[in-house]
C-alpha cells in the first residue's frame, strides 16, 4: 500500500477546510482485546491476549454532521497462532505474541445530536506501523524463539470503524481495527494467512 498517498489525502482534506470550521482535540484511553485470526482445520481460530490503546485525536467539520476524524494511537497488539515448523509439516507450533504499533486512523465521522447527547458513527483506513515486541513458543520449554522482527511484518494495512457517545465533552468510544494483510513474513504450503484483529472501549475527552 502507498501509505504517502493516503497520507497526502488527509493533509490535503484538513487544508482545504475553510478557516471558520472548529477543530476540535481529544484523548483516549482503554482496552482492548486483541486477537490473531487464521483457518485451522476448516475451522475459524482466534488467539486471544489483552491489550490497551491510548490516542490522541481531532475532529475536524467539514459538511453539516460530517466530520474528519484523525487519531495517532499507541497500541499494545498480539494475540497467538499456529504455524508448522518446517516444510516437513511436523510438528504444529503455537507462537504467542505481544507487541506494540503506532496507528494512524483517518477516520470519517457522522455525526448525530440526541437531547444533549452526541453520537457518532465513523470508519475509514488505518495504515498500523509495528514498533517491536516480543515472541513465544508455547510448549517448547527452554528452547529460545525466534525474534519478532524474523516473523511479523513491519506494516500492516488495517480498516476501523467505531461507534462513540459524547456527554458534556467526556465519551465512550468502541473501535474495531481488522488487519487485511498476512501478519507473517514466513510462510507454508496449505497455511492460513494470519490476521491482526481487535476490539477496544474507551474512554476519552474532547477540550471543546
Amino acid at each position: 500500500m502507498n501509505i504517502g498517498k493516503w497520507v497526502l489525502i488527509g493533509c490535503i482534506a484538513v487544508a482545504a477546510r475553510p478557516v471558520a470550521a472548529k477543530v476540535t482535540f481529544g484523548v483516549r484511553a482503554g482496552l482492548a482485546r486483541t486477537a490473531f485470526t487464521q483457518k485451522v482445520d476448516l475451522d475459524y481460530q482466534s488467539g486471544v491476549r489483552m491489550g490497551y490503546s491510548i490516542a490522541g485525536l481531532a475532529d475536524i467539520p467539514f459538511y453539516r454532521r460530517f466530520s474528519f476524524r484523525p487519531e495517532i494511537a499507541l497500541a499494545n497488539q498480539g494475540g497467538s497462532y499456529f504455524t508448522l515448523r518446517d516444510e516437513a509439516g511436523l510438528p504444529r507450533l503455537k507462537y504467542k505474541a505481544d507487541y506494540y504499533s503506532l496507528q494512524i486512523p483517518l477516520n470519517v465521522a457522522f455525526n448525530i445530536p440526541i437531547s444533549g447527547v452526541r453520537m457518532t458513527v465513523y470508519a475509514g483506513p488505518s495504515p498500523d506501523f509495528h514498533l517491536g515486541g516480543k515472541m513465544k513458543m508455547a510448549g517448547r520449554g527452554e528452547e529460545a524463539p525466534p525474534t519478532l522482527d524474523k516473523k511479523m511484518k513491519a506494516f500492516d494495512f488495517s480498516v476501523n470503524s467505531g461507534i462513540a457517545v459524547e456527554y458534556k465533552s467526556i465519551f465512550f468510544s468502541i473501535d474495531t481495527f481488522h488487519g487485511t494483510s498476512d501478519y507473517r513474513i514466513d510462510t507454508y504450503e496449505n497455511e492460513s494467512p494470519v490476521y491482526q484483529n481487535s476490539i477496544t472501549f474507551s474512554l476519552g475527552y474532547f477540550f471543546r
